[in-house]
């Protein structure tokens, strides 16, 4: 069998709580975490802060972080994955925020997406009328929030998992997909840009409203520190963990 990277990627990296004294019994521990991301280091955490510290993690990469890591590109640290703390200076506080903004102190700074309207060119040069996107915007936001009536995200209540172009579609809105340009770009800035998916692939349910923006405010910081947006994760790990390779 020819050792390819992928082969090798399932060498996984083990990862045990600081304190214990040994791995585990000849029984096995007595939790197993798959993935250092962000979730599994916070889950190891909350376990160790319960008391459960007979747990191993599981990661089949050479970094801990998951999607929250960099790369050198001439010399320079550049994020691969997550860039921004979103949800910022709303009614809850987020609890990235103070980590990366005041104990680590990481180099962030207020993305401004205000002037979108202002800002949208063609496809041969020069930008679209600021009143004429503003009201594609307006419109998009209006079946947006249209969406959240659907019953299929009401809280307590059941009903068919939809798709953002689905709703779409049901309030006639770009029935067939985006066609002008200017919806296009919109359509892809609200939703591709955001998700990483395109709307036919994307719950209303889990997006509309999304709960990152409704819980924690609008505002979002972009993350530019040579330590990397990873910092975060390693600053949780190490509340807790050692490393063992």
């Amino acid at each position: 069998m020819t050792l390819t990277r992928a082969t090798a990627a399932l060498v996984l990296a083990v990862l045990t709580i600081a304190h214990h004294a040994s791995l585990a019994t000849a029984a096995g521990p007595k939790v197993i975490i798959v993935g250092a991301g962000m979730s599994g280091i916070s889950a190891g955490k909350r376990l160790s802060e319960a008391g459960i510290t007979d747990l191993v993690i599981l990661e089949a990469t050479d970094h801990v972080g998951g999607r929250m890591h960099k790369r050198d590109f001439g010399g320079i640290s550049v994020e691969m994955g997550a860039n921004w703390v979103e949800g910022v200076d709303g009614g809850e506080m987020n609890p990235i925020w103070p980590i990366v903004n005041s104990t680590l102190k990481l180099t962030n700074f207020r993305s401004d997406f205000d002037h979108l309207a202002s800002n949208v060119y063609k496809e041969k040069g020069g930008v679209y009328k600021k009143a004429y996107v503003q009201k594609r915007i307006n419109l998009s936001d209006k079946v947006e929030e249209g969406g959240q009536d659907d019953m299929s995200i009401r809280p307590g209540q059941t009903g068919p998992i939809m798709s953002i172009l689905a709703m779409q579609r049901l309030n006639d809105h770009l029935p067939n997909g985006p066609s002008a340009a200017v919806d296009m770009i919109l359509d892809y800035f609200k939703y591709d840009y955001e998700f990483a998916e395109p709307p036919r692939v994307t719950s209303l349910q889990n997006t509309i409203p999304l709960a990152t923006f409704s819980d924690f405010g609008d505002d979002v910081y972009f993350v530019a520190d040579q330590r990397g947006y990873e910092a975060v994760v390693y600053h949780l790990a190490g509340q807790y963990l050692k490393a063992a390779r």
